[in-house]
């Protein structure tokens, strides 16, 4: 095997270890300096089985906690027209 076959297949074997289940994410929320149900609200959606890394928690996390702000318009009942 050459070396970089080897490391890939190192790097993706230390991928596999550092994913958890939703329930070890939500357990584990002070690792990540959140509550447990800020977590558990960023991953509602995902299945109780699935693996997810640290970095997939946290752009949920990022997703739920700080939503994209769109601005709605709105119709001024007061305005005369």
């Amino acid at each position: 095997m050459s070396t970089t076959r080897k490391e890939r297949l190192v790097a993706a074997v230390q991928e596999d270890l550092n994913k958890r289940t939703k329930l070890e994410w939500i357990e584990g929320a002070a690792a990540l300096k959140h509550e447990r149900f800020e977590v558990a609200g960023a991953l509602f959606d995902c299945q109780a089985n699935t693996l997810l890394s640290q970095q997939e928690v946290q752009n949920r996390l990022d997703a739920y906690l700080r939503p994209a702000v769109t601005k709605e318009e709105s119709l001024n009942v007061d305005s005369e027209g």
